[in-house]
């Protein structure tokens, strides 16, 4: 008995110190575990922190360049964002410059030499890649043009929702096996540096550039991107602070020249400023002056396809602006010494004039005679033209003759034409008496001499659209100083008001207004009250419609108690309300 019990107790302090053996072993492992697991934690948040922070230098630097190509002079595309890096430029001299065009949705290496900045790593060591929408790049000859203004939006489907990035900045991480998931196709990714045949799919996961569909998050075994995403709302307010300057710069003197003096009928340097179209969806918008209004939209509607060409746009739905009939001719008068009972009859795009001239039997292959034509054109004042005095005549000699005009108080214009008429006397003995036959009949007091019918026709093109509005050829110099306001369709976000004593109303009185009274007044802008026209940018929409003026302008700019603030998007501590309108003077006292 004795010896058992011994050896109990033996035993019994043997399981004891196994289970406290245990429990130490579990206790270090579990320190161990711990530590490892707060060792890679840190790690990992390391990581993280520092692939956010050169992403967030390179959204920055994306962001920048964007901003400073907008504002440039001869910049077709302000807004624009760089290509990718060009694939052949991978491990050669020029590594890190973007490619001059991309299509579609983009993507490719962060091209960080374009931009200027140090070859960016993510903690992996890898370079940054870069996704960029489609619509706010350079595409290739013949594939279009870009239309970036501040009713843009991204292209880019970011976490299931659709256009919500313009832009997309990724740490690609290490190279993993792709678990194949929703959205995630399977791939051993492999990496070789250089590679100027490089696969995106080999650094970027879980996306389908055809669709511009993208995440920021993804199955630990098929996903290890970090991403940022650059949006429409965090660079628009850049680029239409790039814009009003040039707007500034560039369409303000354009618009001065419109219906300037000595042309029109103005004394000195006075200038009148077309009437306003009613303001409406500016997509959908004729944009046609009205008799009388003073706020609205620019009146860019057009006639042809390019200023001065003589084509005539094609109307139709898609193109509510193409009016070749709004401005028309609806009157006119010739006259000239030596001719006889001149007629003239006017249409949309035509005017045609008939007349007589004296001569015996056999009259000299042509005459010349000193004419003036004064004809009455419609709504000249509410569709921005301007006199073209090069336009082809019929029987209307180039050399020398010139054009003037004077504006009506309803927009309609009285056009003054001077020059040289050449009438075709060819035809010798027989062509006289037949026309001294048609003479008996239309004009008594010439029976008893010889008399020839000729005719003049002057086109409507001679007021032809304001080279504002050519959009077409940005191959010259003037096109591409002011092409790119129209093209890009800034005049869309663009808001006009004008005084009513600088608006064709004031005619034939010469052009004035009264500061502090009959001026417009901006608040915040000086001179105080003695603006004669603005414009207004508009900006982004703040309210994310567009469906009335509140949507476009902020705070009294909406009801012409015009202001000007410092752009924000943050809270008006007055009004408890975001303001980007920016406003551009046009003309003050």
């Amino acid at each position: 008995m004795r010896r058992a019990s011994v050896t109990g107790r033996a035993q019994q302090r043997g399981a004891a110190l196994l289970a406290l053996m245990l429990v130490l072993v579990l206790g270090a492992s579990w320190i161990l575990i711990d530590r490892m697991n707060r060792v890679s934690g840190e790690y990992a948040a390391t990581e993280r922190a520092h692939n956010a922070r050169v992403l967030q230098r390179a959204k920055q630097a994306l962001i920048g360049h964007a901003v400073m190509q907008a504002g440039k002079e001869f910049e077709d595309d302000p807004g624009r964002l760089v290509c990718p890096e060009a694939a052949g430029n991978i491990g050669g001299n020029s590594e890190g410059q973007s490619a001059s065009t991309c299509a579609g949705h983009a993507v490719g290496r962060l091209p960080w030499r374009t931009l200027a900045i140090e070859k960016l790593l993510d903690a992996s060591g890898e370079p940054l890649w870069y996704v960029v929408s489609s619509g706010w790049h350079l595409l290739g000859a013949g594939a279009g043009t870009t239309v970036i203004n501040s009713d843009s939006v991204g292209q880019l489907n970011v976490d299931s929702v659709a256009n919500d990035a313009v832009a997309l900045i990724i740490a690609p991480g290490r190279a993993m096996n792709v678990v194949a998931s929703a959205g995630c196709t399977a791939r051993n990714q492999a990496r070789i540096t250089p590679d100027p045949s490089i696969n995106p799919l080999d650094y970027v996961e879980c996306y389908n550039a055809a669709t511009g569909t993208f995440v920021t998050t993804g199955p630990t075994a098929s996903f290890n991107d970090q991403v940022v995403k650059i949006t429409a709302a965090e660079l628009l307010p850049g680029i239409e602070a790039a814009i009003a300057p040039r707007i500034e710069r560039k369409i303000v003197p354009e618009l001065k020249t419109v219906y300037a003096a000595p042309s029109w009928g103005l004394a000195g340097s006075n200038v009148l400023y077309p009437f306003a179209a009613t303001f409406a969806t500016p997509s959908t918008s004729s944009m046609q002056g009205t008799v009388g209004n003073t706020t609205g939209l620019l009146p860019f509607n057009y006639s042809e396809t390019s200023p001065g060409s003589g084509v005539a746009c094609t109307p139709g739905a898609g193109v509510p602006r193409c009016s070749p009939s709004f401005v028309a001719w609806s009157g006119a008068t010739l006259s000239a010494p030596s001719i006889y009972s001149p007629t003239c009859t006017p249409s949309a795009t035509q005017i045609d004039c008939t007349y007589y001239y004296w001569c015996l039997l056999i009259c000299p292959p042509t005459t010349t005679f000193n004419f003036t034509l004064t004809a009455t054109a419609a709504n000249v004042g509410m569709a921005m033209r301007t006199f073209n005095s090069t336009v082809s005549m019929t029987n209307i000699n180039s050399a020398g003759r010139s054009v003037s005009g004077a504006m009506n108080a309803d927009g309609s214009a009285t056009v003054t034409l001077t020059g040289t008429m050449t009438a075709d006397g060819s035809g010798g003995f027989l062509l006289p008496l037949l026309a001294q036959l048609t003479c008996l009949m239309t004009l008594l007091d010439l029976i008893t001499n010889g008399c020839m019918p000729a005719t003049i026709s002057v086109p409507i093109t001679l007021l032809a659209d304001h080279r504002l509005l050519d959009t077409a050829d940005l191959s010259t110099t003037t096109a591409r100083d002011l092409g790119w306001f129209v093209r890009n369709k800034w005049h869309e976000v663009t808001y006009y008001a004008v005084a009513t004593g600088y608006s064709p109303s004031t005619m034939p009185i010469q052009p004035s207004c009264t500061t502090g009274t009959t001026c417009l007044s901006v608040t915040n802008i000086s001179p105080a009250g003695a603006q004669r026209a603005i414009l207004i940018l508009a900006g982004r929409s703040i309210t994310g419609s567009r469906a009335t003026l509140g949507d476009y302008l902020e705070f009294g700019n909406a009801t012409a108690a015009f202001e000007s603030q410092t752009p924000s998007l943050m809270i008006d501590a007055a009004s408890k309300k975001p303001f980007n309108d920016r406003v551009v003077v046009l003309d003050s006292n």
